[in-house]
């Protein structure tokens, strides 16, 4: 993310089935959540009721008193990859890729994933396969070069997981850009962040897969990237929907976009949920997300369930602002801070409704 998680320092879907009808494309990246699902064959993470709101996702296993940040499903939801930050402030900072499997009713305990646990590795994002892991980390390239955030992949083998490999470039390239927040549609498609435009901005680049080859990444236009910073794109498979985070500048004259939270006249300084529909060819304006999914907090990480009944993002809300509802006691202090409300990021969900993607 900007700031804490992706900043300079690190440099930097009232109702769904009329919406199926009008925009089939989308549909398949999101069907009706209210369908009626199989009690033996739908997802782990399908609940009862709908989710108006959002809720902590496997609180206490995948969500905790740390520091989480997701993530991905496997294609028939039984796997959830994230990452867990180290709580220490120095740089590079360290962060594990880890998985939790759904065995038996429930989330497993999370195992880090054989290929992390040395370096600062981000969330990762199936690749259109399904066989595949794309994500950013700051591990050295094969070459040895290192203080950068680089896209790697790694392939799962009929033995588990194989050693990551860098895309080659255009993607990554020996030129010093930072590259991360890989998501990639049916088609091949990549699309990433990178400060590739010049240092100090991140902004949304999208690389299409022709006959084998990434072509020269491409910046979006107006309607996603601001003259701000706007990162960790995720595409629906079709290609036809874009979630991402956007965040404003925390020096003069402090740009930021209209609706992100400001306060004392300057910009509250964290990332804030945005959604783009492409329509023949063309990306409308950015969203900003309500129905409580953007908060006084830092909110990132988006990403849609298999299914397209679910949204989830990663959000650092706590009872914590300035000032605070109301006075807190040391006791009401402690309880707080040993919660998993204490400031630290957690994994939430809420129903894909709450998109208000309309025809």
């Amino acid at each position: 993310m900007h700031g804490r998680r992706h900043g300079p320092s690190t440099l930097p879907l009232a109702a769904v089935s009329t919406f199926l009808l009008c925009i089939s494309s989308v549909a398949r990246a999101a069907p009706q959540p209210d369908a009626p699902a199989d009690q033996s064959t739908r997802a782990p993470y399908h609940v009862e009721g709908k989710v108006t709101e959002p809720r902590v996702f496997a609180e206490g296993v995948v969500s905790t008193v740390d520091d989480e940040i997701g993530g991905t499903f496997s294609a028939d939801g039984k796997e959830f990859y994230f990452s867990r930050l180290m709580p220490y402030t120095t740089l590079p900072r360290l962060g594990i890729m880890c998985v939790s499997y759904y065995r038996d009713g429930h989330w497993s305990t999370p195992e880090v994933v054989p290929f992390s646990g040395k370096y600062l590795d981000y969330p990762p994002k199936f690749d259109s396969s399904g066989r595949r892991l794309l994500f950013a980390s700051s591990r050295p390239a094969p070459d040895g070069t290192r203080g950068r955030i680089r896209i790697w992949e790694v392939e799962r083998t009929a033995t588990g997981w194989g050693e990551p490999h860098l895309l080659p470039p255009p993607i990554n390239a020996p030129d010093g850009f930072w590259n991360a927040d890989p998501s990639q549609s049916t088609d091949g498609t990549l699309y990433f962040s990178s400060d590739r435009g010049g240092p100090g901005s991140i902004h949304i680049y999208r690389s299409r897969l022709i006959n084998g080859q990434y072509s020269e990444p491409e910046k979006l236009g107006p309607e996603i990237n601001s003259e701000f910073n706007d990162y960790q794109p995720w595409v629906s498979p079709d290609g036809t929907l874009l979630i991402f985070v956007s965040s404003g500048e925390g020096v003069p004259p402090y740009n930021h976009r209209p609706q992100d939270l400001t306060t004392g006249g300057k910009p509250y300084l964290r990332g804030d949920l945005y959604i783009s529909v492409n329509r023949n060819g063309r990306w409308s304006p950015a969203r900003h997300l309500e129905h409580g999914i953007n908060s006084f907090a830092e909110e990132g990480f988006p990403f849609l369930t298999p299914d397209g009944r679910y949204f989830f993002f990663s959000s650092e809300r706590s009872p914590f602002t300035v000032p605070t509802a109301k006075r807190l006691s040391y006791e009401e202090l402690e309880k707080q801070l040993r919660s998993i409300f204490n400031g630290h990021g957690n994994v939430f969900f809420i129903g894909v409704e709450a998109l208000e993607l309309q025809p």
